[in-house]
Parts: structure tokens; C-alpha cells; sequence
């Protein structure tokens, strides 16, 4: 969990993501591969949002705007 949350995170420093971003990865033989990346919200995102309860799509486009994600 630890090195794909470093690699997602620099991916998405590297190309400059504000918001949300789709990352699909691999695991094979404890290695990781990254497969796809896409700046955008994915069908996860509305699953995710309910069932988590929290806005994400809505949190995200005002992050995109310059609102903080703290605010």
C-alpha cells in the first residue's frame, strides 16, 4: 500500500492533477505495474461517494477551482 500510494502520488505531482485522478494498477509477484492513468473522476467515484457518504465529485470540482481541500 505504501509504495502505491508514493508512485500514485508523484504520477499525479509529475502531471500536475488537481482534483481527481484514475489510476489503474497491477500487482504481480509483490511488483507493481502501473497500467492507466486519467486526470478525470471514474464510474468508482459515485460508488465510492455513497458509500462512504461524502461528496467527493462536488469536494473535487471546488478543489479544481482553487478552494482549499482543508476548507
Amino acid at each position: 500500500q505504501n509504495t502505491i500510494i508514493e508512485w500514485v502520488s508523484k504520477i499525479a505531482a509529475e502531471i500536475k492533477v488537481v482534483g481527481l485522478m484514475n489510476t489503474q494498477l497491477a500487482i504481480k509477484n509483490n511488483e507493481v505495474y502501473v497500467l492507466e492513468v486519467n486526470p478525470r473522476a471514474s464510474r468508482t467515484v459515485p460508488f465510492v461517494s455513497k458509500a462512504r457518504s461524502i461528496p467527493i465529485a462536488k469536494i473535487a470540482s471546488k478543489v479544481m477551482v482553487g478552494d482549499l481541500l482543508k476548507d
